[in-house]
């Protein structure tokens, strides 16, 4: 069985080298290397989380586990949406998500490998993202990731959550980890309750050791003696249109449209994107979209005859038949004489008249 896992580690990291290049993460600053601003001793992100302590209002726990969820999902949450519409029995999908964290990050201090402005820090952590662009880098390079506890297990919790698990980030004593809702898991050394109303089947998902199993509790929290932030599913957002835009924006007559929209996805699977249009305020139409590259879809809407007015929008079907629709757009078909509107065709040839007149005569 181990094999199998191994096999199948090797083949997802083939997969994510090839397909998930193109993903568009969300570190602090919105690109990778993220940026931060630094408030007196500490250092900031982009959501005002205070990257060097953990406790307070604006400390790190449980408060970076937002930044790579919901609306921010991307790379680390589609990463663990992909294992999920791979992995049908939850079992595996655990313990797959668990040893792809293990093999590709090595524990280490925060103070000999973060430095800002030439500094070492005492503490810091790096959000989810941020830590699946530096797997994604250690994967191309065949390195590792060098992180600690809390890095590892906001980057465990955004993949478990992207596959459909419900987590909760574990406050303990000097030390930070993950619990996952799996009260069906059989092989855990303890189930907890952390009165949430759901009693015991919370697991343990400790990703700082390389031979560490789904559902062990280390020895010295098995007291119980840590505060869990439990975080469900309760986005009502199925899906989200983030991106569209379509070129010629004013086409000429028989001219064909072509649309492109990048899709976000947060707690169901895409059966189809589709574009919707009218032509002149006519019956409804409908355009199936192809996925081209990740989260991005084209279509083309068919050339219309000159003066038509076209209204279309984005739709998304859902595998459990859910509908979510875009914002509408809007362009006019122009008159055109041989591909070019009249005012520039008269133009140009009148400009072209007086040069070969001034030729001709000169």
């Amino acid at each position: 069985m181990k094999k199998v896992y191994q096999l199948f580690l090797i083949c997802f990291v083939s997969l994510i080298g090839t397909c998930m290049m193109e993903s568009y993460a969300y570190p602090s600053g919105g690109n990778y290397p993220p940026t931060f601003t630094k408030y007196g001793r500490y250092w900031y992100d982009e959501w005002d989380i205070n990257r060097n302590l953990y406790s307070g209002e604006t400390g790190y726990l449980p408060n970076m586990i937002y930044e790579t969820i919901g609306i921010n999902s991307d790379l680390a949450f589609s990463w663990g949406l992909e294992l999920k519409q791979r992995h049908s029995n939850r079992v595996e999908l655990a313990q797959t998500i668990l040893q792809f964290v293990q093999q590709w990050t090595i524990y280490g201090y925060d103070e000999d490998n973060v430095f800002m402005d030439g500094k070492a820090q005492v503490e810091w952590a790096w959000n989810g993202d941020e830590m699946a662009h530096m797997v994604q880098n250690a994967i191309d390079n065949t390195g590792a990731v060098i992180s600690d506890c809390e890095d590892v297990a906001f980057f465990c919790a955004t993949l478990f959550y992207g596959a459909g698990f419900d987590v909760a980030i574990v406050d303990a004593p000097s030390h930070c980890a993950l619990l996952i809702w799996f009260p069906d898991y059989p092989n855990a050394n303890s189930y907890w309750n952390i009165q949430d109303g759901r009693e015991y089947g919370w697991i343990w998902i400790e990703a700082t050791g390389k031979q560490n199993p789904v559902g062990w509790t280390p020895p010295s929290f098995s007291d119980g003696d840590f505060t869990a932030y439990p975080i469900t599913h309760e986005i009502d957002t199925v899906f989200l249109v983030e991106e569209i835009f379509y070129s010629p924006l004013e086409p000429s007559s028989m001219e064909t449209v072509q649309v492109n929209a990048k899709v976000k996805v947060f707690t169901s699977q895409i059966k189809n994107v589709n574009i919707i249009y009218t032509v002149n305020g006519g019956a409804q139409q409908r355009v199936t979209m192809t996925l081209d590259g990740l989260s991005r879809y084209v279509g083309s809407i068919p050339g219309q005859e000159e003066d038509s007015d076209v209204d279309f929008f984005i739709q998304i079907l859902g595998i459990d038949n859910e509908l979510v629709n875009s914002g509408s757009f809007f362009y006019e078909v122009k008159d055109s004489i041989f591909g070019v509107e009249p005012i520039l065709f008269y133009l140009v040839g009148g400009i072209l008249l007086v040069i070969v007149l001034l030729g001709i005569f000169s």
